[in-house]
Formats: C-alpha cells, structure tokens, sequence
C-alpha cells in the first residue's frame, strides 16, 4: 500500500551498508533505504508516528565524521513485507544543503 502526494523524481540509489553514514530523524538512528536528489527513504517498524506532509525539522546525517542537519517533510508511507519504507523530501535551502545530499549519494553509490 502506497500513500503519496506528490510524484517521485530523480534517480534512486539503493545503498549498500556505508559505515561512515549515520542517520538519525527525531532523535532516533533510521536505516536509510534509497537515496534521490530530493529525499530518501527510511526503514520504520510502524508508521503511526508519521502522517503525510508531517514536518521533521530534526534530520540529522553523520558522514566522515562531520554532522549536519537538514529540513523535510513525509513524502509517502509504503508498506513492506518487514515494516514499512518513510520517504521523507527534503527541503534544500542552500547550494551547501545541495552539495551534502549529493556527496551522501555518490556515497552510498560507491562513488567516494
């Protein structure tokens, strides 16, 4: 089951495991499981904490040591066989904001 508002774009990249990435959304460490030029996806347990065009002013991403924060809001809940995928789309409001989304994803595509 897919709840969606808006219509997904850009290529997504399905991560292998990258040690030096840590992501947290609310205070709590999230597996990241696809990555676009506007957003990712995350694995969640259930999604009754999470509603669509929810705020989540409190992404945090650790890369190589260096934390950085970023804005979003909920894109699209969809059911999996194990727990569910949040795909959340980030507000970018800086060509810095931009640069990290991008360098995350070259990343998680091996590309470093």
């Amino acid at each position: 089951m897919t709840n969606s508002f808006e219509k997904r774009d850009g290529d997504r990249i399905e991560p292998p495991s990258v040690p030096d990435i840590r992501l947290l959304i609310q205070g709590l460490a999230r597996d990241l499981i696809n990555i676009s030029d506007s957003g990712f996806g995350i694995l969640i347990d259930t999604p009754t904490n999470f509603h669509l065009g929810q705020r989540i002013d409190d992404i945090r991403f650790e890369m190589a040591g260096t934390t950085h924060r970023l804005n979003g809001a909920v894109a699209h809940i969809t059911r999996m066989k194990t727990g569910y995928v949040l795909g959340i789309r980030l507000e970018l409001r800086s060509i810095e904001e931009y640069r990290l989304v991008a360098d995350l994803k070259r990343r998680c595509a091996g590309q470093t």
